[in-house]
Protein backbone atom coordinates (compact mmCIF):
# COMPACT_ATOMS: atom_id res chain seq x y z
CA UNK A 1 0.00 0.00 0.00
CA UNK A 2 2.83 2.40 0.86
CA UNK A 3 4.48 1.76 -2.48
CA UNK A 4 1.25 2.61 -4.33
CA UNK A 5 0.92 5.89 -2.46
CA UNK A 6 4.52 6.80 -3.29
CA UNK A 7 3.89 5.98 -6.94
CA UNK A 8 0.77 8.15 -6.97
CA UNK A 9 2.65 11.01 -5.32
CA UNK A 10 5.42 10.76 -7.91
CA UNK A 11 2.89 10.77 -10.75
CA UNK A 12 1.17 13.77 -9.20
CA UNK A 13 4.46 15.69 -8.99
CA UNK A 14 5.30 14.84 -12.59
CA UNK A 15 1.88 16.05 -13.70
CA UNK A 16 2.30 19.29 -11.76
CA UNK A 17 5.65 19.85 -13.47
CA UNK A 18 4.14 19.12 -16.87
CA UNK A 19 1.25 21.49 -16.22
CA UNK A 20 3.64 24.25 -15.13
CA UNK A 21 5.78 23.74 -18.24
CA UNK A 22 2.70 23.89 -20.45
CA UNK A 23 1.47 27.03 -18.69
CA UNK A 24 4.80 28.76 -19.32
CA UNK A 25 4.69 27.75 -22.99
CA UNK A 26 1.11 28.96 -23.43
CA UNK A 27 2.07 32.28 -21.82
CA UNK A 28 5.08 32.64 -24.12
CA UNK A 29 2.93 31.87 -27.15
CA UNK A 30 0.31 34.39 -26.05
CA UNK A 31 2.98 37.09 -25.83
CA UNK A 32 4.14 36.17 -29.33
CA UNK A 33 0.59 36.31 -30.65
CA UNK A 34 0.06 39.74 -29.13
CA UNK A 35 3.28 41.03 -30.69
CA UNK A 36 2.22 39.65 -34.08
CA UNK A 37 -1.20 41.28 -33.75
CA UNK A 38 0.50 44.64 -33.16
CA UNK A 39 2.69 44.12 -36.23
CA UNK A 40 -0.31 43.15 -38.35
CA UNK A 41 -2.17 46.26 -37.27
CA UNK A 42 0.86 48.41 -38.12
CA UNK A 43 1.17 46.83 -41.57
CA UNK A 44 -2.56 47.19 -42.15
CA UNK A 45 -2.34 50.90 -41.34
CA UNK A 46 0.64 51.32 -43.67
CA UNK A 47 -1.13 49.50 -46.49
CA UNK A 48 -4.26 51.60 -46.08
CA UNK A 49 -2.11 54.73 -46.18
CA UNK A 50 -0.39 53.59 -49.37
CA UNK A 51 -3.75 52.76 -50.96
CA UNK A 52 -5.09 56.21 -50.11
CA UNK A 53 -2.01 57.87 -51.61
CA UNK A 54 -2.39 55.87 -54.81
CA UNK A 55 -5.99 56.98 -55.16
CA UNK A 56 -5.03 60.62 -54.61
CA UNK A 57 -2.10 60.71 -57.03
CA UNK A 58 -2.78 60.74 -60.78
CA UNK A 59 -2.14 57.54 -62.64
CA UNK A 60 0.84 57.47 -64.99
CA UNK A 61 -1.27 55.75 -67.64
CA UNK A 62 -3.82 58.59 -67.58
CA UNK A 63 -1.22 61.21 -68.42
CA UNK A 64 -0.82 62.37 -72.01
CA UNK A 65 2.35 61.16 -73.74
CA UNK A 66 5.26 63.62 -73.99
CA UNK A 67 5.22 65.93 -77.06
CA UNK A 68 7.91 64.00 -78.93
CA UNK A 69 5.60 61.01 -79.51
Amino acid sequence: MEKRIETLEMLSMEQENTIETLNREVHRQQLSIQALEVQIQYLKTQLESINKEEHLSPEVEDEAPPPHY
